[in-house]
């Protein structure tokens, strides 16, 4: 199943902007506490009429001249020699016309002796567009004006929507150097369906005052089932930085017609 998931995000991601594979990490990472965040003075958290619904992520993207995206998905269980790990980062700048995505993905599962990685690049600048790796070999694609016409309207039709449910506003605080407002949930009715109990559930993320876009976004679940103390472990992390400042993306040497 988390072999599934993990394939379906990374396809998901590389589907909205218009890439032609994935890739992981050896290990799994929980989210980490937020550290870079400046918070304003605020009431304490409570239910507010300050808008919390974000914009779809290609959306939000899709308002900015240049950024850095970090998307990463963690889980584990309910044995412990199964996990699954995907890191997805993509650099864009609208002033190039190019984007360059690097896809990692490990997993591993109770009926493999040993875990599996890929890691691969998709470069695309202009019409061109390189793919694989320096480890492996480079794909160089050049695609007519007609064919890259498609791919970018195909693109269009795949998005990302993020699970919020119930959000709670925190306050007004400085992420990755944007002006944010700061909500928190948690996912109702986990644990139901399953019967286990629920040990972690905490979501948060930080909205974008001027475009309601994702600056910021973690969950962290976790579920223990009672009998066998099998434990099922995830976290989700989107983070954007280094939003409307310079980037440079040329290809890779190793990639030529």
């Amino acid at each position: 199943m988390k072999i599934r998931c993990a394939l379906s995000l990374a396809l998901a991601i590389c589907l909205s902007f218009a890439c032609s594979w994935v890739t992981i990490v050896a290990e799994s990472t929980p989210v980490t506490s937020v550290t870079d965040s400046t918070q304003v003075p605020s009431l304490p958290p409570s239910p507010t009429s300050i808008p919390s619904e974000p914009v779809s992520i290609r959306e939000g993207l899709a308002s900015l001249n240049s950024y850095s995206l970090v998307i990463e998905s963690n889980s584990s269980g309910p044995s412990q020699t199964e996990y699954s790990h995907t890191h997805i980062e993509i650099q864009n700048s609208k002033d190039q016309d190019a984007t360059s995505t690097h896809l990692v993905i490990s997993q591993s599962s109770a009926n493999e002796s040993e875990p599996t990685t890929t890691d691969s690049y998709v470069y695309s600048i202009g019409n061109i567009q390189c793919t694989g790796s320096d480890a492996e070999e480079w794909d160089y694609t050049q695609n007519t004006p007609q064919q890259k016409e498609m791919q970018d309207l195909f693109s269009e039709m795949m998005d990302i929507f993020p699970l919020i449910d119930d959000p709670i506003f925190v306050g007004s605080e400085t992420m990755n150097g944007i002006m944010t407002n700061h909500f928190t949930f948690r996912i109702s009715g986990l644990g139901l369906q399953s019967g286990a109990e629920v040990t972690a559930n905490q979501g948060d993320y930080w909205l974008a005052q001027d475009g309601q876009y994702i600056v910021k976004y973690q969950l962290i679940t976790e579920t223990v089932e009672t009998a066998t103390q099998a434990k099922v472990h995830m976290d989700i992390l989107i983070d954007l930085t280094k939003v409307n400042q310079p980037v440079t993306i040329a290809l890779p040497v190793g990639c030529v017609p």
